[in-house]
């Protein structure tokens, strides 16, 4: 790439980054200062900018990251089934408000779980007491790995006994009409774009602890 367009775009992308930082700082200086002045709050400034951090991405990232990874395609097999995905991507009020449900469940969740410094500590001196530190003194244990995989685990059991409770199966029901067979297979995507975008979003908040607990 010519050398002057190299430079081009470094400077556009400072443009977009100083003034983002600088409107970032001030958010989180004037979210601290309200805080504890006008609220009264005994919190540190590293639990004010985690609890920014952790509700962008559990709030905006993580809804948003789900929509994306289900208009992707991430979960077809094949072209064919990537052919039927294209014609069924837009929802309707009832894929909104299966949508909706299943965000509104692991929403408030995961920010209990992970806005919380001292929620990170806990579980840091947990795996710690268990199976003790590395030579780099951190866990030794992948905890990162274990809440993904959690995660996914989760998600797939609730799945699999939603299956087994509705429709009396562990595979995919059998006997629907084309009307329901597309709704299920809507909502079964909308699901597994879930779980993909929750794992995602885990192993991101997990990484905002890494940062600022340093």
């Amino acid at each position: 790439m010519n050398p002057s367009k190299n430079r081009l775009q470094i400077g556009k992308l400072l443009l977009i980054a100083i003034p983002t930082v600088f409107i970032f700082l001030l958010i989180w200086i004037g979210t601290v200062y309200i805080g504890n002045t006008y609220f009264g709050s005994t919190a540190s400034s590293g639990q004010f900018l985690l609890w920014i951090l952790s509700g962008a991405i559990i709030f905006v990232g993580f809804p948003i990251a789900t929509k994306q990874i289900f208009h992707l395609g991430s979960f077809s097999k094949n072209d064919s089934i990537a052919q039927e995905v294209q014609k069924t991507q837009k929802f309707s009020k009832s894929d909104w408000l299966f949508f909706l449900l299943i965000h509104s469940i692991a929403i408030p969740i995961l920010f209990w779980t992970f806005s919380d410094l001292q929620h990170h500590v806990l579980i840091y001196n947990y795996f710690v007491d268990i199976f003790g530190k590395n030579y780099r003194g951190a866990p030794n244990f992948p905890i990162l790995i274990a809440f993904v995989f959690a995660t996914l685990f989760l998600l797939t059991f609730i799945y699999v006994l939603f299956l087994k409770l509705k429709y009396g199966t562990f595979s995919n029901p059998k006997g629907l009409t084309d009307v329901d067979e597309r709704n299920f297979k809507q909502k079964q995507e909308i699901y597994f774009s879930f779980v993909a975008s929750s794992m995602f979003t885990v192993m991101m908040l997990y990484f905002l602890k890494m940062i600022l607990l340093v």
